[in-house]
């Protein structure tokens, strides 16, 4: 009788330590993705601030500002991820843009190709009219990876034209004139010069990452 209840005793903690592990790995299975979505909540949404075309405080709306009337800023962006700037070259296809990349469960955005975020704008952008357009448009993408997607932000400067035939347009620069990656969250922004060539009014903008 003694050994058929040290048996079962046995058989029953045998049984609550298979229910305990299934019950953790149920809660590591269902809850770990929420945890991680709750976390990559806020981080997407600073990215989209950042980004935002009707933001006074954006990338895009500084660097435009800085353009028209000089000084330098700084600008942080808590969300890990990876920059890009590409100087002004008329040859590359990510022409005087900057770009960042990162990784989110918590968005819809499903396209491989650049959507406009700017009214009436293309990606990359044509030239648009000085008063009509903005000197910049901004361009995003999503490509499906693993369990989420990685989101690409993409902010194309323009030349904009004036009735008289002369062009404005800010030329993004680097501290060497090449492509530059960087996985740190601050941008450094300064006026360098302003250049006339030809019927073009060049702005130089020198981006520096750290």
């Amino acid at each position: 009788m003694v050994k058929i209840k040290a048996v079962s005793e046995i058989i029953s903690v045998v049984m609550i330590v298979v229910i305990s592990i299934g019950l953790i790995s149920a809660a590591y299975m269902y809850g770990y993705p929420l945890i991680q979505k709750s976390q990559d909540k806020p981080a997407l949404e600073k990215a989209i601030s950042f980004f935002d075309i009707y933001n006074p405080s954006s990338l895009p709306k500084r660097i435009e500002f800085i353009a028209n009337n000089g000084g330098e800023d700084s600008l942080t962006l808590d969300t890990q991820g990876i920059w890009e700037v590409h100087p002004y070259d008329e040859n590359s296809n990510l022409n005087n843009s900057i770009i960042f990349y990162f990784f989110t469960k918590v968005t819809n955005i499903k396209s491989n190709q650049f959507i406009s975020l700017t009214p009436g704008g293309e990606c990359p952008p044509k030239e648009g009219i000085v008063g009509s357009d903005t000197s910049y448009v901004v361009c995003i993408k999503g490509e499906p990876i693993f369990d989420g997607i990685n989101i690409t932000y993409a902010v194309f400067f323009r030349g904009l034209k004036v009735p008289s035939g002369e062009t404005y347009k800010i030329a993004l620069t680097t501290q060497d004139g090449v492509l530059k990656r960087s996985t740190g969250k601050t941008l450094r922004i300064i006026r360098d010069s302003i250049d006339k060539l030809d019927n073009q009014i060049i702005t130089k903008i020198k981006i520096i990452l750290s």
